[in-house]
């Protein structure tokens, strides 16, 4: 994983999106934090299971690239288990 500094800013000021570009790091971060919390439910480390895991337990989908990379993106599944998620570590 690439350690990218806090202060690094790969989008303009004015990029219609900049609020979601702006909590990437966030978002990172706590997709680490989980990939952890599966590995200690499910004692896999397996990338397909923790998205479908994901998916499972809080209700989104990360979106994955064409080489198989999560991206930045994902897809609200199910609106309530995304409300715990969102509860729990913020969006």
């Amino acid at each position: 994983m690439v350690n990218v500094p806090k202060n690094f800013q790969d989008y303009d000021d004015d990029d219609p999106d900049y609020n979601r570009r702006d909590r990437r790091l966030h978002y990172w971060n706590v997709l680490k934090n989980l990939k952890a919390e599966f590995t200690e439910e499910t004692g896999s480390t397996k990338s397909e299971e923790y998205v479908d895991w994901l998916e499972i337990k809080y209700g989104f989908k990360p979106k994955i690239n064409y080489e198989g990379y999560l991206t930045d993106d994902y897809e609200i599944i199910d609106e309530q288990k995304y409300l715990i998620y969102v509860l729990k570590h913020g969006e």
